[in-house]
């Protein structure tokens, strides 16, 4: 199984992707470990701070095939070969950057462009995207994904940006296959809720 395979079908078949920004590696042990043991196995570093590419190393390391690790707020192709460098399955960006996406689907990450135009959804399209990050999701919220998604639908979405354990339910609803969540998903990164993590986990197991 390649690393793109396995981060789409990790994505796929947990449907949540945790959005870990800027946490110490002290808390992000910790946290990464609860989040894989319950059963969300996309593991997302942000490419915002100096250590990000050391933490997807230091992720890899740690679980290997049982997780999916890769990068997100990537806006370079020199960030996103350090991220494939590092072991990434998988790229995300903020919004589209044509070159970025092209450079990542080249290393072979899975790449989730960010898009909430049906134009930005075309270009994702033609620079090689996996899967459609819809982002920011609320707002907009849900109906517009629901409107959009049936007209793209050579491309799964995945809507990140503002959706909590009250919402994903519509989202998936309305035709997204996963959802990004930060400290809506497990709340302080120093002190994770895990049953807000069950909670969350349980929605998205329909």
């Amino acid at each position: 199984m390649t690393k793109k395979s396995r981060a789409l079908r990790y994505l796929e078949e947990d449907r949540i992707m945790a959005v870990l920004r800027q946490i110490p590696q002290e808390h992000l042990v910790p946290l990464a470990d609860l989040l894989v043991e319950s059963g969300v196995r996309s593991l997302e570093i942000t490419h915002d701070y100096p250590g990000a590419t050391a933490d997807v190393t230091l992720l890899v390391e740690r679980f290997g095939d049982d997780a999916s690790v890769g990068v997100g707020t990537t806006w370079t192709i020199e960030q996103a070969e350090s991220a494939a460098a590092a072991g990434s399955t998988f790229c995300v960006l903020p919004g589209v950057d044509v070159e970025t996406a092209q450079r990542s689907v080249e290393l072979g990450m899975l790449t989730l462009p960010g898009v909430q135009t049906p134009a930005e959804i075309q270009t994702a399209i033609k620079a090689g995207a996996d899967v459609l990050k819809f982002f920011p999701a609320d707002p907009p919220g849900a109906s517009w994904l629901a409107q959009v998604a049936p007209a793209y639908a050579q491309r799964p979405f995945m809507a990140t940006g503002g959706v909590t354990v009250d919402s994903m339910a519509d989202f998936f609803a309305a035709g997204a296959i996963a959802v990004g969540m930060g400290n809506t998903l497990f709340g302080d990164y120093d002190n994770p809720d895990a049953d807000l993590v069950a909670r969350c986990v349980a929605v998205a197991r329909g």
